[in-house]
């Protein structure tokens, strides 16, 4: 099955005082590059949150953000000892440069330090297991969108692969018409050289296989075929998939570059073979791109 890297999901879960809040993100990357935002009770955790994204996704640029909150009431603490020594440092500084005035009792309060905000400690078992069923949850409804989106593309892909298997087959039909230009253009050629010479007939044999051998487009045809085919079974298998089918895009491309190579000096007399060799091209660019999108 073929997955996009392109993706969005949010899963939460909830369990006594706490609650915590997954949010994947994915896009296109060329290997898994993850990101991780998590709050420091969940720091301990880092290694398996990553283990758990490697099994489930194994491609793109993932972005995970975990929220957590507790429901539990907080309890503000002020240090004392450290706001007496601001509002004497204050006082001392006051004196010193001859100014008359109160300190600011909101302002001193606001200083590093000064007020904390204490929450319950929650069992770090329950937050493990918590956040880990939860970020699942999140990955999962990842993977279904990366999924859907992957189903789309995989159809279009395959659409393209049988177009270019449409004009593969066109094209064998054209082989003869094709080795028929090669023999009319070798014949003129030939009479031009031989208008005032010699040669042998088992040379001039020789010299007109090697040109049909390097000219013949049946290889090529015949690997562009197979291309297809492994392309059409890659789509249908479970595995990575992005990489494969970019591959097999180059191989086709080279070899429908190689047919219109060999067909290019027949001039106008191959313009059709031309035009579905071009056909054939576009068709494999536009596999390549959507290769670049696929898990």
């Amino acid at each position: 099955m073929a997955y996009s890297m392109t993706g969005y999901a949010q899963a939460e879960g909830a369990a006594a005082d706490l609650r915590i809040a997954v949010t994947a993100r994915s896009v296109n990357h060329r290997f898994l590059d993850l990101k991780l935002r998590t709050p420091p009770e969940a720091d301990p955790f880092e290694p398996e949150i990553r283990q758990r994204v490697k099994r489930k996704i194994e491609r793109g640029s993932v972005r995970i953000d975990v929220h957590l909150e507790s429901a539990a009431p907080a309890a503000v603490r002020v240090d004392q000892a450290l706001v007496a020594a601001y509002l004497d440092a204050y006082r001392a500084a006051a004196g010193a440069n001859g100014i008359a005035a109160d300190p600011d009792l909101n302002a001193v309060l606001k200083l590093p330090g000064a007020v904390s905000i204490e929450r319950p400690a929650c069992g770090e078992d329950t937050l493990k297991t918590l956040l880990l069923d939860v970020l699942d949850e999140a990955l999962d409804r990842l993977n279904e969108a990366r999924g859907e989106e992957g189903r789309a593309i995989a159809a279009d892909i395959a659409a393209r692969a049988a177009a270019v298997a449409g004009e593969v087959n066109a094209l064998r039909g054209k082989i003869d018409s094709v080795n028929g230009l090669y023999l009319q253009r070798l014949k003129s050629r030939l009479g031009e050289l031989l208008a005032d010479a010699t040669i042998e007939d088992q040379r001039l044999l020789h010299e007109a296989a090697v040109i049909a051998e390097r000219t013949d487009i049946s290889e090529e045809l015949q690997r562009l075929g197979a291309h297809v085919a492994k392309l059409q079974r890659t789509l249908d298998e479970d595995s990575a998939l992005g990489k494969r089918i970019d591959f097999l895009a180059q191989e086709m491309n080279r070899e429908a570059n190689t047919l219109l190579s060999k067909t290019n000096p027949l001039g106008a007399g191959a313009l059709p073979i031309t035009e579905a060799g071009l056909r054939l091209k576009a068709e494999i660019e536009k596999i390549r791109e959507q290769a670049q999108n696929v898990q």
